[in-house]
């Protein structure tokens, strides 16, 4: 009996996972960085520049090479400008949208 129920708790414990890898979508930023520049909304823009200082923050230097001053509200507005031309890829994680926003504005020499 003991056995079965720790059967069934692993189960249910794995069937509680989110299927989802990542954090937030391409579409879940795009929405917080339109408030954020369309309305002056505080908590969008908190979330919307809060998340892409943070993933500027983790970036590889190989992948994106920055010449000049960048200013949080810069790269939240690169990103931004990168999400609505590329639509398409809106349900991909948001952290790999803005490395490639970033690194297509910003790309290094090889």
């Amino acid at each position: 009996m003991y056995a079965y129920a720790r059967v069934l708790t692993i189960l249910l414990l794995a069937a509680s996972i989110p299927a989802q890898a990542a954090f937030m979508t391409g579409t879940q930023l795009k929405q917080h960085l339109d408030d954020a520049l369309n309305s002056s909304s505080f908590n969008a823009m908190t979330i919307g520049m809060g998340y892409v200082a943070g993933v500027f923050d983790m970036i590889d230097r190989t992948q994106v090479c920055i010449t000049q001053q960048l200013s949080a509200r810069e790269a939240m507005q690169i990103v931004h400008r990168y999400l609505n031309t590329h639509r398409s890829e809106l349900e991909q994680p948001a952290s790999g949208l803005v490395v490639k926003a970033l690194s297509e504005e910003f790309p290094c020499k090889p």
